[in-house]
């Protein structure tokens, strides 16, 4: 099992892309997470319902293009704080007996060499029970006007 937790589309898309090659040539199945970020000031638990319907929404989108591969893949909706998704993400990935976790992230170098990353990729490294790979890949779209 290869897990995808969703983070800036773009960067999504391409993690998806790669995670789904390296299924499709494995024999593995994809889990794509959506994190729902709820603030601090408010229970983990509250009501979302619009929020939750976009998520889902995506998810099958996402569950779309993976299952476009030629392989099984499957959407989880996860809640979680903003720089602490690691711990949900590592929690699905615990469940699942994930091999690999698959994370699209544009690297910020306005942050420099010791945090070129967000919070929450950085909580998804610390947090994760198996392997990570970072996508810092260039969108295709971006890749193409490049090229």
């Amino acid at each position: 099992m290869v897990v995808v937790p969703m983070l800036e589309p773009a960067h999504t898309r391409h993690a998806l892309d790669l995670a789904c090659r390296l299924a499709a040539e494995r024999g593995a199945r994809v889990l794509v997470v959506a994190p729902l970020f709820v603030e601090w000031e408010l229970p983990l638990d509250a009501h979302f319902h619009a929020e939750e319907d976009a998520l889902r929404a995506e998810l099958a989108r996402e569950r779309a293009v993976a299952e476009s591969y030629g392989i099984s893949a499957h959407g989880k909706l996860v809640r979680a704080r903003h720089g602490q998704l690691g711990r949900a993400v590592a929690d699905v990935a615990e469940d699942v007996r994930a091999s690999l976790i698959v994370v699209g992230a544009g690297v910020d170098s306005q942050r420099g060499f010791r945090r070129p990353f967000s919070r929450d990729v950085w909580s998804v490294l610390n947090d994760a029970p198996c392997p990570v790979l970072i996508d810092t890949g260039a969108p295709r779209a971006h890749a193409r006007a490049v090229a």
